[in-house]
């Protein structure tokens, strides 16, 4: 055997490449559902089998598994389960106030989200920064139970401050606060924001930081651009903002970004 390897050993370096980049090619193939993402992680280990082989076992693999996107809680309490029951939208009513073709996608969605869609929310588009923080910032500042906050970037500038005064705030009055910022989104600014929440008494942490150190590497890709806000589990805010001055026109003028 080891005869064979050391005849053969430049025959086997230039084949490892290409084994390297056939899986990695199979494997994108297979789970990839954006067909250009497929197609650029293909091009890539086509192009250099080795380098692009490596590279995608290292960014292009999503390593969160089906068996963890599954592991949801359930409900709460058994009368909390009894009070989901009652306030799930029949598809009746769904195809009396919005026609039969979207009964559908209320299934649909059912299955992504594991949870039925219930009757008695309401929607609110709020159009620019402005309108979103200031919103934002009065359901935190009228919190009573719990306050849970997720963002991509969380600037320590003067809308980031806003929120931190408005957090500290409802973390005086007893309200539990917890908030989790991208560990790169992070670092958009400095300092980071996380010290000026922690000595607020906000409990605060990010997402899949110290990505360089370790074993964490393979993980370095995949962040957390989420933006939620969740209060006392009635009022929720989503939508494409971050929390930072860019999109205030308040504070950058004409020259603010537009999002939902």
């Amino acid at each position: 055997m080891l005869q064979t390897l050391m005849t053969h050993w430049p025959q086997i370096l230039a084949i490892i490449p290409v084994v390297m980049a056939a899986i990695g090619i199979v494997h994108a193939i297979m789970t990839k559902e954006d067909v250009r993402a497929a197609t650029g992680w293909v091009g890539v280990m086509f192009l250099s089998p080795f380098l692009g082989a490596i590279i995608y076992a290292v960014a292009g693999i999503n390593r969160i598994r089906r068996a963890t996107i599954s592991a949801m809680r359930p409900l709460s309490s058994e009368a909390a389960s009894a009070k989901h029951e009652r306030n799930i939208a029949a598809e009746e009513l769904i195809a009396e106030r919005y026609g039969q073709r979207f009964t559908g996608l209320k299934t649909l969605g059912d299955r992504v989200a594991r949870r039925a869609l219930t009757s008695g929310n309401a929607i609110a588009i709020l159009e620019t920064g402005d309108e979103a923080y200031a919103a934002m910032c009065r359901a935190i500042d009228g919190a009573q139970r719990t306050i849970l906050l997720e963002t991509y970037i969380f600037d320590n500038d003067d809308v980031g401050r806003l929120f931190v005064e408005s957090l500290a705030g409802a973390v005086q009055r007893g309200v539990s606060v917890r908030v989790l910022i991208d560990a790169v989104g992070a670092r958009y600014s400095v300092p980071s924001i996380l010290g000026r929440l922690r000595e607020a008494g906000i409990t605060a942490d990010l997402f899949n930081g110290n990505i360089v150190m370790g074993l964490r590497l393979p993980y370095a890709n995949l962040r957390t651009h989420r933006k939620i806000l969740v209060v006392d589990g009635r009022i929720a805010f989503t939508g494409g903002m971050n929390i930072r001055k860019g999109f205030s026109a308040e504070f950058a003028g004409s020259s603010s970004a537009r999002d939902t």
